[in-house]
């Protein structure tokens, strides 16, 4: 499952962020990182799993049900570009009004 491996990044960037707090200099990119990371997990795995659902119904017994699979991993691939453009922009919020920028 791709999943495994999109949560292990997303503690990468986790950790990550959680050391950039240490300097007060690169504190407005750990909340990038964190809302960004965050918001781009959930959007993949709500995405993939809507796209997942639907073409399994639609497409479930038929031959061309390999199609399902297509469109999942492009859910998740979909899904996690949006999320991190919507956390990258709630970052942007928040960082204006801690000002942090």
């Amino acid at each position: 499952m791709p999943f495994f491996l999109i949560v292990l990044l997303w503690l990468l960037c986790l950790f990550a962020s959680l050391l950039l707090l240490l300097w007060p200099r690169f504190r407005f990119l750990s909340c990038y990182m964190i809302l960004s990371s965050t918001f781009g997990l959930f959007g993949s795995f709500v995405l993939s799993l809507g796209v997942l659902l639907i073409t399994g119904k639609l497409l479930g017994g038929i031959r061309f049900a390999w199609i399902a699979i297509v469109a999942y991993l492009s859910g998740i691939v979909a899904g996690g570009a949006i999320g991190l453009i919507v956390g990258g922009y709630v970052a942007r919020i928040v960082n204006r009004r801690l000002g942090w920028c």
